[in-house]
This record gives C-alpha cells, sequence and structure tokens, in this order.
C-alpha cells in the first residue's frame, strides 16, 4: 500500500504537506492511491517545472573584479613634496614682489631727497663762505690790534684782544660744525645715491650732468665761488664714476 509521501502526522492528527491544513487521509486519496489525488496533482506539476532563469546579472566594472594596482613610490613622492613645493614658491613669489616694491620706493626716495639736498645744500656752502670772511675779517682786527699795542693802554688792549679772540674761538668752532654736519650729510647721501646710481636706468646720470652745467652757469653768474664750484663739481664727479 502506498502512501503520500507529504502526509504528515501533527498532534491534533494529519496535515497535508501540500495545503498545510489537517485532512483524513482514510478518506481521502492519501492512502493507497495518493497519485490520483487532485491536490498532489496539481503541486508535483508544478514541482517538475523548470524554474525561471534568474536575470542576467551586469558584468561588474573591472575595477571591481580586478583588484587596484599600488600606486608607483614616484606618484606617493610626487604626492606628498608637491604641496611643499607649492608653499615655498608661493612664499618667495610674494616676498620677491615686496621686495621689488620696497626697492622701487627706496629708488625714488634717495632720488628725490639727493635733488632736493642739491638745492638746499647751497646754503649750508654759503654759510661756510660767510664764516671764512667773518673769521677773515677778526684775524685782519686783531693783526690791527697788535699794530696798535704800544699806542693803546694796556687794559684796553688786552680787553680788545680778549673779545676778538673769544669771538674768532666761537665763529672758528661754528665753522668746524658746519663743515662737520655738511661732510656727514654729503657722504650719508652720496653712498645712498651711489647704490641707487649702480641699478637704476641713466635719467639720473643724466640729471646729474645738468647738476655740472648749472654749476658753471652759477659760477659765471657769480652765485657761487671759485672754491665752492670746485667743491661741488668734485662731489657730483666722484657719484658719476
Amino acid at each position: 500500500m502506498s502512501v503520500c509521501p507529504v502526509l504528515r502526522r501533527g498532534e491534533a492528527g494529519f496535515v497535508c504537506g501540500y495545503t498545510n491544513k489537517p485532512i483524513d487521509p482514510f478518506s481521502w486519496y492519501c492512502i493507497g492511491n495518493y497519485t490520483e489525488c487532485p491536490i498532489f496533482i496539481r503541486y508535483s506539476r508544478e514541482e517538475r517545472q523548470p524554474a525561471a532563469p534568474k536575470p542576467e546579472e551586469a558584468p561588474k566594472p573591472l575595477a571591481e573584479v580586478l583588484p587596484l594596482a599600488p600606486e608607483r613610490p614616484e606618484a606617493e613622492f610626487e604626492k606628498a613634496i608637491k604641496p611643499v613645493i607649492d608653499n615655498v614658491v608661493l612664499k618667495y613669489d610674494d616676498l620677491v614682489k615686496k621686495l621689488d616694491d620696497a626697492w622701487k620706493d627706496y629708488e625714488n626716495n634717495v632720488v628725490g631727497a639727493r635733488r632736493q639736498w642739491e638745492v638746499e645744500k647751497m646754503s649750508l656752502l654759503r654759510a661756510q663762505e660767510l664764516l671764512n670772511k667773518t673769521i677773515g675779517d677778526y684775524e685782519k682786527m686783531l693783526t690791527e690790534i697788535e699794530l696798535k699795542k704800544d699806542f693803546m693802554p694796556t687794559e684796553a688792549y688786552a680787553a680788545t684782544r680778549k673779545d676778538l679772540e673769544a669771538k674768532l674761538e666761537a665763529l672758528r668752532g661754528l665753522l668746524d660744525e658746519v663743515k662737520a654736519k655738511y661732510m656727514a650729510l654729503e657722504e650719508g647721501l652720496g653712498v645712498h645715491f651711489r647704490r641707487v646710481l649702480s641699478t637704476s636706468t641713466s635719467a639720473e646720470v643724466i640729471s646729474l650732468k645738468l647738476s655740472l652745467s648749472k654749476l658753471e652757469e652759477l659760477l659765471k653768474e657769480g652765485k657761487i665761488s671759485r672754491e665752492t664750484y670746485e667743491k661741488l663739481k668734485k662731489e657730483l664727479e666722484e657719484l658719476l664714476k
């Protein structure tokens, strides 16, 4: 006697394995001729049908199938060093620009100061000429006093001589002070101007040559002495060397 292979015994009785419902196998097809059971026939047909093919999967990207090759050591080095290079280059590009701007300002300031000095230093040179002349006058007066010594009261001679010598000493001290300050300014500005002159265009050189021509005009017009002319000419020629 054949028995349906899906017939199961449960706690409450028999259960059809296809429907999972209670069933009386003795009054149904479960025992003996289960192959004629309509439930068996229906479910067994479904089991015999081929399973629906799975949808074909799209091919995976090559990058997901193959492992990525490790980066070249050179590429890793470039990636590490490039930010450092960029940072240094950017920093010093900016610094060079600032230095160029600062040098341009420096050039303009030096040239402007030199031109102004060429005009205003004339007052210092004129002061030296006046001091030299005044000192010469007092020296003559002192000589004359010596010649009149025998014809003057002793006290008057002594007082006059003392007064002249005091004035001469003060004038000579003032002259030395003016000369020292003039030379210090001339040298200080000259250092800066020669520094600029060595790198600048020839415009400043032309300006100096014009200054030499101006000196000759001042000498011809009697506005400066020969001594002052020679002194200024020498200073300008030193700058042009």
